[in-house]
């Protein structure tokens, strides 16, 4: 390797990741963050950001937490664990804003005023009192706060404090960026700008929500025109899952690790379980792609020429030419067979690859040749 260029080694330690877990107020995402931090990095180690009009730390004993009701407050708690990591804060990994959604309405009037300064005294300036009135409009007010908030986040990650965070949901109609067809999601309750500045950064996204299992029952009444039983639904069972994947994008999570489990029981314990699960598979990835590469026992190098016959280079590599006979500009034609796909199993199945790296641009070459390879 040159001057520049690094090997990446996936980190083992959960704190070294960003992760959002969304869902219904009450549904207990303030509980599983306190009781995964105190069991990951113990109670030094974490502190929650109870943002704005949040109040879920209320009923947690001994959670360690900071009330975030203004931008001002939020600069100055950051702002003091960046300087003084080492020496106030030396157990702290992991900080996690509750809610996300209150983090950026605290935030706004901030963008605001910085708006307001850097123009001060120029000709003909009227002050903004809104956010659309600054920064020139057309939604760069939404793109100076979401700057504002992932400064500070970068600055706490370059002092060793990883990004956790907590949303409320709500459902909403998507429309698909590939196929143009519309579907119903549950996501964010917030701005989508907001979110996907946010979720773009993030390595696990979570939704918490309740699995009810609904059933007709009858009532013994007949409606009286059609002569047919009124039934009404009625809840049977339900529970509280975590959701990181969903074929049928129904709700809108993520992973950036290709083998996080699809969902799992609402618990600290299983949360735990299903992140460690995820890095470590990334690992043994790697290990099995390094075996792999050994037993073939290929020469390199100048001993290339040595050790193999010219005659029976077309045969024996026939089938490793096939496999990389792939086009030039394949992200192009993986995006196009994706989006002509008319089987709806396969198409689904795709589209989960890509969104676990975010979009099609995101998508590394060996992902994009599996791609490929199934679409064609």
């Amino acid at each position: 390797m040159g001057k520049y260029g690094k090997k990446n080694k996936v980190s083992e330690n959960l704190w070294d990741y960003n992760v959002c877990v969304l869902g219904e107020s009450g549904i207990g995402k303030t509980t599983l963050m306190v009781e995964t931090c105190e069991k990951t990095v113990g109670s030094d180690g974490y502190m929650i950001f109870n943002c704005g009009k949040e109040d879920g730390i209320d009923c947690l004993q001994d959670a360690s937490y900071e009330n975030i009701d203004t931008y001002k407050k939020f600069d100055e708690v950051t702002k003091d664990i960046i300087k003084n990591k080492d020496t106030d804060y030396p157990d702290l990994k992991i900080v996690v804003t509750d809610t996300l959604d209150q983090l950026f309405e605290i935030v706004e009037p901030e963008a605001v005023r910085r708006w307001n300064v850097e123009n001060q005294g120029k000709k003909d300036f009227t002050q903004a009192k809104t956010l659309n009135q600054s920064w020139g409009g057309f939604g760069r007010g939404e793109e100076k706060v979401i700057e504002i908030i992932l400064d500070r986040l970068w600055e706490l990650k370059k002092v060793g404090v990883a990004f956790w965070c907590c949303g409320h949901v709500k459902t909403r109609e998507i429309v698909d960026s590939y196929t143009g067809e519309t579907y119903t999601s549950l996501s964010t309750n917030m701005m989508q700008k907001y979110f996907n500045g946010v979720k773009t950064k993030m390595h696990i996204v979570g939704i918490a929500c309740i699995d009810r299992e609904i059933i007709k029952e009858s009532t013994g009444r007949k409606n009286v025109v059609t002569k047919k039983d009124i039934t009404k639904n009625k809840v049977v069972s339900e529970s509280r899952k975590i959701i990181f994947r969903d074929d049928n994008y129904g709700v809108d999570s993520k992973s950036r690790f290709a083998h996080i489990v699809d969902q799992i029981p609402l618990n600290s314990d299983d949360f735990i379980k299903a992140l460690t699960d995820a890095v470590c598979n990334a690992k043994k990835d790697k290990k099995s792609n390094n075996i792999s590469k050994k037993t073939t026992n290929i020469p390199v190098g100048n001993e290339v020429n040595k050790s193999i016959d010219n005659s029976t280079l077309g045969e024996e590599n026939t089938e490793n030419n096939e496999i990389s006979n792939y086009p030039e500009n394949l992200i192009e034609i993986a995006r196009e067979l994706f989006k002509n796909c008319k089987d709806k199993e396969l198409k689904s199945e795709v589209r989960v690859i890509v969104k676990s790296f975010g979009k099609f641009d995101d998508v590394p070459e060996d992902e994009l040749k599996n791609i490929y390879d199934k679409l064609k």
